[in-house]
């Protein structure tokens, strides 16, 4: 609710957030309210340019009777010419986006909510509209070119209903531990990384000078649920955001591109807060994680038959420029130490993945040479398949301890510590008898497959050992507690296998968490109770989503589903069929949709005369030599998270790289083929093999 003092002041009103969209001939009129629609602001753009963008904001705050007399003499003054009609009702601009001609608005025109954080309502788009700015009769014929029509359906065809988010008063592009820590943020940052309508909002931002007017849309997955532990109620939060930087779809962007931007770049939040979050009494905690292409020059041609196309390494970069300018990113952004936890193959018939682990692990070789011990790359590698083979595994049970000891690095963000209770046995945990394997990420050799080979039973001795050491640990007082660093997980598309390892990490995390709130009385969650299966089910629900918008089919969750005890025989079935959706995705369909990506981030943009868009070759030189990755910069703050005082001790260690390096391959951007060029019996074929057995 409005606070006394904005109703009594209406430039303290932070937000607009209802809109009415009114037009004249010569003008389209929009009317901003605050949420209870006391205050009002109007902005004007001008329909009598067919190719310009005319837009000024009256600086005038209106009450609502004064706001309405100021509509009625602009109806009465354009009676000659129709006067003053309603077009629709809004709830926000995502932006504006010319083609060849005419600009268009895009206007958020359904909306409902999907959450809320420490009281900041969280919103998906159920409804949106492209409006034609310049009035009809001003028009050329260009307006109505083929061009311009198919520009504007492939626009269309990112659809904001699905997987876009935002609030009005919250910085949802940014971790709660941002948000907390540099408080006093005046306007939504719109250079972040992770908003993708920076392109199309700057228009208006930039002529209005402020960012009321438009909303910041996150692409990823947003998922909330409420929890009930021991008679209190917390909220679990789960967030990922899409960096707009290098996107696309699967086979279309691979690797880094020379700016050290890695394809599907993902960072995962986790937040669990209390409903008084955001008052002195509240508490809060969060964490993050990122996932992102093996970032090395790599490719893989989808016009090729193969559901597994072939690996190429597509450039010989002998210093790892690239690759350095991407871990400096993410130092940046994370501060250190930074944990890489690769989950590709180690032994195949035929090479493929292993090429690249090869060329990865010498990358990060080379890049800790001459380097501080604190800023050294971790390592970790591990054959996620191989070991998934043996039938005593426990695949979690493995990653969970990678979670452990990368958690122990990098620690995680609490707002302030609970006070001591007396312990008692009460706890979220149960014993367990599973396989598991072992491992320590502090290790020289950084190749889990060799720390996992001897599997050792977890009994219930050993678990109440691990009661006993967390019965151990001092409280850490009252002062707040930040993460420094993040684990950072691939495989070869940063799917399936990572969204499992990213689960195993979360359900460690939240023990702490919850731990650290005075939730339990152990940081840790037994994989089998009710809350790690609340938990799955949201990974699980993050993972089909980041699936569908890189890979074009649901993620395969085979270690989730026999987890949840599901039929064999039925999600075999089931895996297969999101295999042959994923390849038909990736064969036909993601060209089109790379190309509406590259339209709505703004790396292409229309020129008549020039070539269209669907008439390149490659998109290579847009993600690379353009200026939407430098001008579009990174907003973070300058200050290292180094600084905090709770800084993860832990001994660092340095890969030796091998020898050996891969032969250099010459260098091709990507191309791509149009899907007359696909063997249409071939996916007949195979789809025929899914349903027909």
């Amino acid at each position: 609710m409005a606070s006394a003092a904005e109703a009594d002041d209406p430039s303290l009103v932070a937000t607009l957030e209802k809109f009415c969209l009114y037009e004249t001939r010569a003008r389209f009129y929009v009317i901003g309210s605050s949420r209870e629609k006391r205050w009002f602001r109007v902005l004007k753009i001008d329909r009598s340019e067919p190719s310009e963008l005319n837009v000024s904001e009256d600086p005038v705050w209106y009450s609502l009777q004064e706001v309405k007399s100021l509509l009625q003499r602009i109806d009465e003054g354009n009676r000659s010419t129709g006067g003053l009609t309603f077009v629709t009702k809004a709830y926000g601009i995502a932006g504006c986006i010319k083609f060849l001609e005419s600009y268009y608005l895009i206007l958020v025109t359904k909306r409902h909510q999907i959450g809320c954080i420490c009281g900041h309502a969280i919103y998906c788009i159920d409804e949106s509209q492209m409006i034609t700015i310049p009035h009809s009769s001003m028009q050329t014929d260009v307006a109505t070119s083929k061009n311009e029509l198919r520009y504007k359906k492939l626009l269309a065809s990112v659809d904001l209903t699905k997987d876009f988010f935002y609030s009005y008063t919250y910085p949802i592009m940014q971790s709660l531990q941002q948000n907390d820590t540099y408080a006093g943020i005046k306007e939504m940052p719109y250079e972040n990384l992770f908003v993708w309508n920076t392109f199309l909002a700057e228009p208006i931002r930039s002529r209005c000078r402020n960012t009321l007017w438009t909303v910041a849309l996150v692409h990823g997955h947003f998922k909330q649920v409420r929890l009930s532990i021991f008679g209190r109620e917390v909220n679990v939060v789960l967030i990922s955001r899409r960096s707009r930087h290098f996107a696309g779809t699967r086979y279309l962007k691979r690797g880094v591109n020379d700016h050290g931007k890695v394809a599907n770049d993902v960072e995962t939040e986790q937040i669990v807060f209390e409903e008084e979050a955001g008052s002195l009494k509240g508490r809060m905690s969060a964490v993050v994680q990122m996932r992102g292409s093996i970032p090395l020059f790599w490719s893989q041609e989808a016009s090729r038959l193969s559901p597994k196309p072939d690996i190429f390494v597509q450039r010989y970069d002998p210093t790892y420029e690239a690759t350095k300018l991407h871990f400096d990113d993410l130092a940046q952004r994370y501060g250190h130490p930074i944990i890489i936890l690769n989950l590709i193959k180690t032994v195949e018939k035929r090479p493929r993945e292993m090429m690249l682990r090869r060329e990865y692990f010498n990358a990060v070789g080379y890049l800790n040479q001459n380097v501080p011990e604190e800023k050294k790359l971790r390592f970790i590698h591990w054959d996620f398949h191989k070991f998934a083979k043996s039938k005593s595994a426990n695949v979690l049970g493995v990653l969970g301890k990678v979670a452990g000891e990368a958690l122990d690095l990098t620690g995680f963000y609490y707002s302030g510590k609970p006070k001591v209770q007396k312990k008692r046995s009460t706890q979220l945990s149960r014993t367990s008898t599973a396989r598991d394997g072992s491992l320590d990420i502090r290790v020289g050799s950084g190749d889990l497959s060799r720390l996992s080979s001897n599997a050792d039973a977890l009994s219930s001795t050993g678990f109440q050992d691990m009661r006993k050491e967390a019965n151990k640990q001092e409280p850490l007082g009252d002062a707040p507690c930040y993460q420094t660093g993040v684990l950072r997980t691939n495989c070869i598309d940063c799917l399936d296998r990572t969204n499992v390892a990213q689960y195993a990490y979360g359900l460690a995390a939240l023990g702490r968490q919850l731990h650290a709130m005075g939730l339990s009385h152990v940081p840790k969650i037994h994989p089998d109770s009710s809350i790690a299966s609340a938990l799955m089910e949201m990974y699980q629900s993050m993972g089909d989503a980041l699936a569908h918008q890189y890979g074009g089919s649901a993620a395969h969750n085979m270690v989730f589903t026999e987890r949840q005890g599901k039929w064999k025989a039925t999600t075999q079935s089931r895996e297969f069929l999101k295999s042959i959706k994923r390849y038909y995705s990736n064969a036909y369909t993601d060209g089109e949709k790379q190309d509406a990506i590259n339209l709505f981030l703004g790396y292409f943009q229309p020129q008549e005369g020039k070539p269209a868009l669907w008439e390149l070759d490659t998109d290579y030189y847009l993600h690379v030599t353009t200026a939407g990755d430098d001008l579009m910069s990174n907003s973070y703050p300058s200050r290292s998270r180094l600084e905090y005082s709770h800084l993860a001790s832990g001994e660092s260690h340095c890969i030796t790289p091998f020898p050996a390096r891969l032969s250099a391959a010459s260098w091709r951007p990507h191309r791509r083929i149009p899907s007359s060029a696909i063997g249409a019996r071939r996916l007949s074929h195979l789809v025929t093999l899914a349903i027909g057995g």
